[in-house]
Parts: C-alpha cells; sequence; structure tokens
C-alpha cells in the first residue's frame, strides 16, 4: 500500500517537472530579433559557442571549427526567447563547393535579455 503510494506520489512529481520545464519555464516563447555580423580574418581552430555582454548588446558566437570545403556553412533555424531562456537553433549546411579550409560561424548581435542563452544543433549533414 505504500510502496504503492510512493510511486503514485514519484509519478505525480515527476509529470509535474516536466510540465514545469517544457510548459512553464521553456513556454511563451516569442521570436528573437537579431542581426548577423562578420569577423574578417576569423578562424576559429575549435567547435564553440560563447556568450558576451557589452553594454546594451549581448553576441553570440557558434562555430563549427574547420572543414574541407567553401560550400560548408551554418544557419540559424530560429531564435527565441522563452521564459527562461533564450534558446538558437542552428544546423550545420553542406553544398557543393571547392576544396579549401574554411571557418563557418555565426554571430548573432542582440539586445540584452538577462536570460541564460542555449544553443542547439539541429540534424548533421
Amino acid at each position: 500500500m505504500i510502496r504503492g503510494a510512493a510511486v503514485v506520489l514519484l509519478v505525480c512529481l515527476a509529470a509535474g517537472w516536466i510540465a514545469y520545464v517544457r510548459v512553464w519555464q521553456h513556454g511563451d516563447a516569442h521570436p528573437l530579433a537579431y542581426r548577423l555580423e562578420t569577423m574578417h580574418n576569423f578562424e576559429p581552430r575549435e567547435p564553440q559557442t560563447r556568450v558576451t555582454t557589452s553594454g546594451a548588446t549581448e553576441r553570440v558566437l557558434i562555430t563549427a571549427g574547420p572543414r574541407s570545403s567553401t560550400g560548408d556553412s551554418l544557419e540559424v533555424v530560429r531564435a527565441e526567447v522563452e521564459r527562461g531562456r533564450v534558446y538558437i537553433v542552428v544546423r550545420e549546411m553542406t553544398e557543393p563547393g571547392r576544396a579549401e579550409i574554411t571557418y563557418p560561424y555565426r554571430l548573432l548581435v542582440f539586445p540584452t535579455i538577462d536570460r541564460p542563452v542555449h544553443v542547439g544543433w539541429e540534424g548533421s549533414p
């Protein structure tokens, strides 16, 4: 009897936590207004995500590391502001190109939102 009640309680707690994370904390999503900037002679040697805040702007640098073709690039699929975070989804794209070492990246700039930034990668080529 007590074990059954404990299991039911644990299931209810787990369902409540999932509902909180999915619906409340990451709910109320709306698009993030951003602009893309470029950097000249920038060659990141490894994949990374770096967030910096400077005054009223926040910059998110997303790199894929070195690639072997000029057809490799990164595309921002979506960028959203949710209750508990900023969520950015990127996809690595591969199209025909010349054989040359490239360093695909995206630098997003947007007003400071004071929420943690999470980057998710969609699929892989």
